[in-house]
């Protein structure tokens, strides 16, 4: 008995050794792919935007169709393996359990991205997008660090870190591009909305709400629409004390109501939709700057970063022409500048950084093996 026992354990730990120690270049690979699935949430996203901006609509719809199937293969290859992207299925329970959650996100948003893709731009798709795609991005980013933790010893020194910022690089550079068209495309803020729709009950803690958002009451002119907000409320609340219980009173108040209720609605909306509005700018300027900081890091070291200096010829190449067109993409970036001509030439800079950042990470790739 004690021989079958031994037997079945050792069995076991084979089993398990076996199962959770990929090669050092099939790790690389993972880190890699991994890595391209947060890059490929923000490019399906900007795709979209780009189409609803008329913006090369065909062949935006044909790159847009191509990057789907790409993140579809990729996610469904890194939990079961694929052969085709040479990845090994993923073993690690709670890595396992991470992918299945995205891949509950990814079926929530995909529906939408695929109206976009078949050219059925509506606005409630392209909201869906704009709250859909950042839950997605952190969610693959939150699996390329769990695959960071578990594979940081098996490769050379730092190769990890470095493959995952150079990958991150990749997903900023499309991030930065879909904030813009964000700002571009004016759509209406989400915040409260599905609350006001449902009528003046609802009114009470949606202002509560604004009024509790620090940033937003520490703008004077918001600060003041909100008040204006606070007053009609109270002006609503006053006639609905007041009102006359008949049938024509009922009917006067009927109609006041409707006015209230379409003033207070338009009003939080416009509130809400300026603070949408800075936060898209806060968020692409955070974006410049995380993406400035590992280009440096990764072109000079930094030990903030925990990142050494690549002393590859091919590698520091390849960043200093990243450099170069980070200078010009950089000014569109911080000045926001959202017209046709500063849009344009967005779209232009940024697929040139992403092609080199991506021949980038295979070249981290490569060193790592």
């Amino acid at each position: 008995m004690n021989i079958i026992k031994k037997v079945l354990l050792l069995t076991t730990l084979f089993t398990l050794f076996a199962e959770s120690t990929p090669t050092q270049k099939e790790i690389a690979n993972i880190m890699n792919l991994a890595g391209k699935q947060r890059m490929l949430t923000q490019k399906m996203s900007k795709e979209a935007l780009l189409i609803a901006k008329d913006i090369n609509s065909k062949k935006n719809r044909e790159e847009l169709k191509r990057t789907i199937t790409l993140f579809d293969t990729t996610l469904y290859a890194l939990l079961d393996g694929d052969k085709t992207l040479k990845l090994p299925k993923t073993e690690d329970k709670k890595i396992r359990k991470r992918i299945k959650e995205v891949d509950n996100l990814w079926r929530e948003f995909k529906p939408f991205i695929n109206k976009i893709k078949e050219g059925k731009v509506n606005r409630n798709a392209l909201k869906a997008i704009e709250m859909g795609n950042i839950p997605l991005l952190t969610g693959m980013n939150s699996i390329v660090k769990m695959y960071e933790k578990k594979y940081e010893s098996a490769l050379k020194k730092n190769r990890v870190k470095v493959i995952n910022l150079a990958g991150r690089e990749r997903m900023l550079s499309q991030k930065m591009t879909k904030e813009l068209l964000l700002l571009a495309n004016h759509l209406e803020s989400h915040i409260y909305i599905n609350s006001l729709k449902k009528g003046g009950f609802f009114f009470k803690d949606t202002l509560f709400k604004l009024m509790q958002d620090k940033k937003a009451m520490s703008n004077p002119h918001t600060k003041e629409e909100i008040q204006e907000i606070q007053k009609l409320w109270e002006e609503y609340q006053y006639h609905i004390v007041n009102t006359e219980l008949s049938k024509d009173g009922l009917l006067v108040f009927n109609k006041k109501e409707n006015n209230f209720i379409k003033e207070m609605t338009s009003k939080l909306i416009s509130v809400a939709t300026k603070l949408d509005k800075e936060r898209y700018q806060n968020e692409l300027k955070k974006s410049a700057k995380e993406f400035e900081t590992i280009l440096i890091g990764l072109i000079k070291g930094d030990s903030r970063l925990k990142v050494i200096k690549s002393k590859n010829k091919n590698i520091q190449k390849e960043l200093s022409k990243v450099k170069d067109y980070w200078k010009e993409y950089k000014k569109i970036i911080i000045n926001i500048d959202i017209s046709n001509k500063g849009l344009n030439r967005a779209m232009q800079l940024n697929i040139p950084i992403l092609e080199l950042m991506d021949k980038t990470v295979k070249l981290y790739e490569k060193t790592a093996k």
